[in-house]
Parts: structure tokens; sequence; C-alpha cells
């Protein structure tokens, strides 16, 4: 890959960064995360599965059913986070320059409508790299604009981007099947005080990632965070 696809953007900290290698990393750990949980997931189902259906009972079945669309989402999950990473491989030195231009634009817009000072600063979009940024989507052809003004490509597009975007919406699906499975699981065929305890650590764990997914782009929240993050920095 050229110098070109190694461009970086000036964030508002007036660090460097490249969105490109970012996204990469992100998608190849998410990849490796639903590997984790569908092997997991496979270990789990290996203790209900096995059972003649005369042996089996609904509740029995219900949970197979949940421990296997479970498997099935994760599964995909990692082989579609594959498939995205390399993607992003695959990308042209223009292309990787186009997309550093495109998110850093993106972020900008979702800090400004949540910034309330204008202290900080921000990336200018007329300075040399976003330049180069914008001179590598000038060599797009006319016929590959004019793609966007049909209403049935612009779906199908949307289709692509989406289908590149959701590993970790499948990844989220299969684990709540798990999750789901082991309750009925453990109120079915397992003792109260089991399923009294499983049910209530789940409900303790489940708002910690919530929380995560919470956080999003919001500036000032973020700052919070890291600052609160520093107080709670410890020796591991």
């Amino acid at each position: 890959m050229g110098t070109n696809a190694k461009e970086t953007v000036i964030d508002a900290t007036g660090q460097h960064r490249s969105h490109h290698r970012l996204t990469l990393k992100g998608f190849e750990l998410l990849a490796l995360a639903a590997t984790f949980m569908a092997a997991v997931q496979a270990q789990v189902m290996s203790t209900t599965l096995g059972l003649t259906r005369e042996q089996e009972t609904p509740a029995l079945r219900a949970v197979n059913a949940l421990f296997l669309s479970g498997f099935i989402f994760s599964l995909m999950s990692a082989f579609l986070a594959f498939l995205t990473s390399r993607w992003f491989q695959r990308l042209s030195p223009e292309e990787c320059a186009y997309l550093e231009v495109t998110f850093e634009r993106a972020i900008q817009r979702q800090h400004a409508s949540h910034r309330r000072c204008s202290s900080s600063r921000l990336a200018d979009p007329r300075e040399p790299n976003i330049e180069r940024g914008e001179r590598a989507l000038s060599i797009t052809s006319d016929v590959e604009r004019d793609d966007k003004s049909s209403f049935i490509m612009w779906l199908f597009h949307e289709y692509l981007a989406y289908s590149l975007w959701e590993p970790m919406t499948l990844l989220i699906i299969g684990v709540g099947c798990m999750i789901l499975g082991l309750l009925i699981l453990a109120w079915a065929e397992h003792a109260l005080a089991v399923a009294i305890v499983l049910t209530a650590a789940c409900v303790f764990v489940m708002p910690f990632p919530l929380g995560v997914f919470l956080i999003r782009q919001k500036r000032s929240r973020r700052l919070a965070i890291i600052d609160l993050l520093g107080k709670m920095q410890g020796d591991w």
C-alpha cells in the first residue's frame, strides 16, 4: 500500500490518527471476539444437545433453539468481521485517503453538535492532508457519481454499507440468545436457587456492556469519562 493510504487527519487535540487503521484493527478484534464466543456457545450446547425427541422437554427444545441460533449469529459475526477487515485491507490509496476525509468530517459534525465552546482546535478541511483526500475523490468517474442520483442504487449502497458494519449487531444478538437460553435452562431444569443466582448475575452484569454503548461520540461525556478513568487507574 502506498504512502497516501497512510494519510492521517489531525483531530481536535492536535494528534494524528488514521481512521482506516483504527477501523481495520477494530474489525480484526471483533472477528477474534466473535470466534471466541462461538467456541463458548458450542461448548455450552454440548450440555443440552444429544437427547432424543422423546427425552426432550419443551423447555429444552427452546433452549436448544436459542443456543443454535446464537451460535449461528456469533459464527456469522466472526465471518463477516473477517470479510469486512479484508475489505478495508483491499482499499486503494485513493480510497483510503477519501475514507480519512469522510470519517473525520463525520466526527467533526458530531462534535460540533455537542460542543458549547470553540477553544478546541478542529481539523481545517482546507489543510493539505484534507485536500489530498479531496483530490483522491476527484478521480471518481462521472458515471460512478451519477449512481447517487438513483434511488435503487442508493438503496443498494445502503445495503452494502450495512453488510460491512453489522458484525457487532450479530454478535450482540448471538450473545443475547445464549444468555436467554441459559436463563430458560436454569429455571426449567435446575433448582430454584440456581435459577435465582443466575438471574441475579445476569441482571448485575448487563448494565456494564450497555454503559459502554451509551458513551457514543458526545465530546463532554467522553472527556468526563477520561477524567474519571485517570483517577481509577491502578497497577494492573
